[in-house]
């Protein structure tokens, strides 16, 4: 008998479901091992029919959100996480940074696109006071990180949860994809908001641009590094890096390029926490970065406080 998966979306950009889609031969494989009984890219099913997998894209951003959630754990008995933003919140968790308010009035009372400073109506979705992962509204049972996973992850994660195959999704780093050489390179200078390097078989960090594919999980098999672009770590942060409350992006980063360059791990420091919107965009809404002892991300990125007095 088939098992049968559920899918839905929430506030992101429904990316990861085209990604299924992009599993091409590898879809018609599962559909001969899954009955697939809601996916909103490919039928118009408004229930939430009883599944044995429920697949959730995007992050609890409205009351929609929330309640759509709950109707999906509800109605099935294993919930996977399916994407950074559901993950981690993804880079719609920026929106964890600003009150409620002060992004209704950024986006409707002023700049040149809105309309006059009028709202919504009543008819349209409420603004949570702010962006959560899926983990802080739901029991969630296995998580798949990734903007968006690779088909190959998206296979091997739902034959995993399913049962019919023992296949191990790795633990490594999107270093562990990457062919480009880690080697000492003492006098190269940071280079500060750069995502290229000149040399395309060295090590980006051996060349001062900041690359966070030693401390994000690989769900991607590095595309970005074998394209000549550092990674920006869009599957949220390393197994070492969730698990360990004193390791966070700017010490691990800063400690290797010290190592390898020279670079002062202050002046890392300083140039992660004044781009942390740039640097932390895919993660910022989780408490697994946000809830660091060390990291301040609000204090760092959030509003400015006014200035005070006047010339």
């Amino acid at each position: 008998m088939k098992a049968r998966v559920s899918t839905d979306w929430l506030s992101g950009c429904s990316g990861c479901h085209v990604a299924m889609v992009d599993l091409h031969e590898k879809l018609l494989g599962l559909v001969e091992e899954v009955d697939f009984v809601r996916v909103p890219v490919l039928m118009d099913e408004k229930d939430y029919p009883k599944a044995d997998v429920g697949v959730v894209e995007g992050a609890v951003r409205s009351d929609h959100d929330r309640v759509a959630l709950e109707k999906m754990r509800a109605s099935v008995d294993k919930l996977i996480a399916f994407g950074s933003c559901a993950v981690y919140g993804g880079p719609s968790g920026l929106g964890w940074l600003h009150e409620r308010d002060d992004v209704m009035a950024a986006v409707y009372d002023g700049g040149p696109t809105n309309a006059g400073g009028e709202r919504p109506d009543a008819d349209a979705p409420i603004l949570e006071d702010s962006v959560v992962p899926i983990d802080e509204v739901v029991e969630v049972d296995a998580y798949l990180p990734g903007c968006p996973p690779h088909p190959y992850f998206i296979a091997a994660g739902l034959r995993a949860v399913l049962g019919v195959s023992d296949l191990q999704l790795t633990a490594m780093s999107v270093c562990a994809d990457c062919d480009r050489k880690m080697l000492k390179n003492e006098g190269a200078e940071l280079h500060r908001g750069e995502v290229t390097a000149e040399k395309d078989s060295l090590c980006f960090l051996s060349q001062g641009v900041v690359c966070l594919g030693s401390v994000s999980l690989n769900r991607c098999q590095a595309p970005c590094p074998h394209s000549g672009v550092a990674c920006f770590g869009c599957a949220g942060p390393s197994v070492d890096l969730i698990t360990e409350p004193h390791l966070d992006l700017r010490n691990l980063i800063g400690r290797r390029l010290n190592m390898l360059t020279g670079v002062s791990e202050e002046e890392v420091t300083r140039y992660f926490q004044e781009d942390a919107k740039t640097l932390y965009a895919y993660a910022v809404a989780s408490p697994v970065i946000h809830g660091k002892p060390t990291v301040e991300i609000r204090e760092w990125a959030g509003p400015k406080p006014a200035a005070q007095g006047g010339e």
